[in-house]
């Protein structure tokens, strides 16, 4: 059987020995999948196994200043087990490591991130500078670790899932925070007190101090409308540790889809799926309890109920997927930036994303017709200030340093949030803070998109 969604591709296969390969079958697919196809696995020495296959999507570019791409991970069944493990991959280099080859069709570079948070899975991208248009190649190859694996050898029937997840490279560099307009709570540039209108300039990915101080980042204030927390720290910093949206990221280019959704879901446990499963949002499930298969009900394409939206999910889903694809959530901080990008601000703004970041229903991140509802890290509390950044390891556990499924730590940008505001549709304005700090671990019309700190990739 052969799933296959926007923005990600995913597939299941019989099970055989790794000895003999593992062939997936091809299936039909829209113009926004990736389409993953082809996949064998055969040993490769004691300790690892290479992977192949075939990828596809349209719409690829690479360019000066950003580039597309797949974040490609695998997950393993042993045959008669009931438990689907994260490939861990094995890797010399970052760049298009030994065993890494990009096959036949277009001209890859291969990107495993390293690191005590690496080797989850690997980043697949044009090699050269190409306009918008097909990325295809045949006979892509990985490697595996398989001794990483429980109970897989190389004499192991298995069955081996490969996912991938359209991404937009966020170069790194300075950009601005805040205000153009009369955004709530917006950041800015302390100088005398006398003002509220002059953008903050991220310029390195140091620590950003805070405070009513000249030159320091301040945000305005809306008494009695501030949620409790969202204040920074006067005399304070926002940590160096923090994600400040200065170093290069990647960005999911869509949501959550549900087709994604609905595929994650049916790598876990019958209990974690319970747990997981948005019953109200676009997600169905079938069959018996103990063996539930879910899909989307809209086929995985773009509907009115938000096709590419996840509709439905809850701060604790989202980071639960992110966690076990080795993404990460983004923050507020990033999330001005992925909009924005080093343009300078204009009053009121809304997007499309400078760097070709898509929303999830009228093809580019604006807000001024759809309110994404983005949920992001806060700087506007202490727990979301303790968040460095780090990269799930591929199953549900989350990072210490994230906030956790109470949601405390994240918050609400880019639209109105719940329960409704006065003058919701103000905030849809990207530097609008009104509900950046607040605490809402239920579910409802919220989308989620993960992020991953681009590595530095060196060929040597």
């Amino acid at each position: 059987m052969h799933w296959l969604c926007n923005g990600c591709a995913f597939t299941r296969a019989r099970a055989v020995a790794l000895a003999c390969g593992l062939l997936l079958g091809a299936g039909a697919a829209s113009a926004q999948d990736v389409r993953i196809e082809n996949v064998t696995v055969a040993p490769r020495d004691a300790r690892t196994a290479t992977v192949r296959f075939d990828i596809a999507w349209d719409g690829s570019w690479r360019h000066e200043a950003n580039h597309d791409a797949a974040w490609v991970f695998f997950k393993v069944r042993a045959e008669g087990g009931t438990e689907w493990q994260h490939v861990r991959l094995a890797a010399d280099k970052v760049l298009n490591p030994t065993g890494y080859g990009h096959g036949d069709g277009t001209p890859l570079d291969l990107i495993v991130p390293d690191g005590k948070d690496g080797f989850v899975g690997m980043f697949v991208r044009h090699a050269e500078y190409a306009a918008p248009g097909t990325l295809a190649a045949r006979g892509v190859t990985g490697v595996w670790d398989f001794t990483a694996n429980k109970g897989i050898t190389q004499d192991t029937k298995v069955n081996v899932q490969a996912f991938g997840i359209r991404m937009v490279y966020v170069a790194e560099g300075p950009f601005y925070l805040g205000p153009g307009g009369s955004e709530v709570n917006a950041f800015y540039e302390y100088t005398d007190g006398s003002q509220q209108n002059l953008p903050y300039q991220v310029t390195s990915a140091g620590a950003i101090p805070t405070g009513r101080q000249a030159g320091k980042l301040w945000a305005r204030t809306s008494e009695p409308l501030r949620p409790t927390g969202a204040p920074l720290v006067d005399n304070g910093e926002v940590p160096a540790s923090f994600p400040n949206g200065y170093a290069a990221f990647y960005c999911m280019k869509y949501p959550i889809t549900d087709v994604l959704y609905a595929g994650f879901l049916n790598t876990l446990t019958a209990a974690e799926a319970d747990k997981r499963y948005p019953d109200k949002g676009g997600i169905i499930r079938s069959g018996e309890s103990s063996n539930y298969t879910y899909s989307a009900k809209g086929g995985g394409g773009w509907t009115a109920r938000g096709g590419y939206g996840g509709h439905g999910l809850s701060w604790a889903d989202g980071v639960a997927l992110a966690a076990w694809a080795g993404l990460r959530p983004m923050t507020e901080l990033e999330l001005e930036k992925a909009v924005r990008g080093p343009r300078e601000p204009v009053p009121d703004e809304t997007g499309p994303s400078y760097w070709g970041i898509v929303e999830f229903s009228i093809g580019a991140w604006h807000a001024a017709k759809q309110g994404q509802i983005e949920r992001a890290v806060t700087v506007g509390n202490a727990t979301g200030r303790r968040f460095a950044g780090t990269h799930g390891n591929g199953t549900l556990t989350l990072p210490a340093d994230w906030p956790q499924e109470d949601a405390v730590g994240a918050g609400f940008r880019c639209g109105p949030g719940v329960p409704r505001v006065a003058d919701e549709h103000q905030r849809y304005r990207l530097s609008d803070r009104l509900q950046a700090a607040d605490v809402n671990p239920e579910r409802n019309h919220f989308r989620w998109r993960g992020v991953r700190t681009a590595p530095a990739a060196k060929s040597e």
